[in-house]
């Protein structure tokens, strides 16, 4: 059951879908290539949950027109997080856990004609590392090593558009992922300023929060910040 803070997250997205006024953005193709800054990833609840913060990482994503009306969506990332210590329990030792991420996504869009809304569905690949470490009395040895391969889908609602001359592009997307045994809300939000004609900077963020049954919950925050190509 999703907590209040998501379900405003889910409501300020929607509002926003109907509520800002820009004009339609139709650019045939945008690619773009990001750095992450800031990335976070839960897993579990309560107190078993683990807090990867602090994590980084960068890729590349994009939309190309197949006509005024369909495109193609793209992604890949890579994301790697900063250890984090446990409590090992047998004689004053230590366990650390280090988590790395990827994903690829790719779909087929849809855009409402004379609107700034679209809508798309896409394959998802997430593939997750984790490496973990104990540290005690005699020295640091690696224990396990688990390679995680989860695959699915994901509908999103979204909006594009130019306002300020257009010079500023702002987007707002709000959907649903199912990948492996968990499932739930991805919003996403960002805008990019353009600074020479097919060239823009541009920043986002996305969240995404999955559950699925007895599966550990799965949570996903991260910043991204990256140079625009539209042609």
């Amino acid at each position: 059951m999703y907590s209040l803070r998501k379900f405003r997250l889910s409501l300020i997205a929607a509002t926003a879908l109907v509520a800002v006024p820009f004009t339609a953005a139709q650019a045939a193709a945008d690619l773009d290539g990001y750095w992450i800054p800031f990335s976070s990833a839960k897993i579990g609840s309560g107190d078993d949950a683990l807090d990867f913060d602090d994590g980084d990482g960068w890729g590349v994503k994009g939309k190309f027109g197949l006509s005024d009306l369909f495109f193609l969506s793209g992604e890949y990332e890579k994301n790697k997080f900063d250890d984090i210590g446990l409590d090992g329990g047998f004689l004053g030792s230590t366990i650390d856990a280090d988590l790395r991420t990827e994903q690829y996504r790719g779909g087929l869009g849809f855009r409402f004609p004379e609107t700034p809304f679209y809508a798309y569905g896409e394959y998802i690949g997430f593939e997750s590392k984790v490496k973990t470490r104990v540290t005690g009395p005699l020295g640091s040895v690696t224990v396990t090593r688990e390679n995680d391969k989860s695959e699915g889908w994901g509908g999103h609602l979204g909006a594009q558009g130019k306002v300020l001359n257009d010079k500023l592009t702002l987007m707002t997307e709000i959907g649903y992922v199912d990948i492996g045994d968990v499932d739930g809300l991805e919003v996403t939000a960002g805008g990019a300023v353009e600074i020479v004609k097919h060239f823009s900077i541009f920043a986002d963020y996305r969240y995404t929060s999955l559950a699925g049954g007895n599966n550990p919950d799965v949570r996903l925050d991260e910043a991204r910040l990256g140079a625009r190509f539209s042609f």
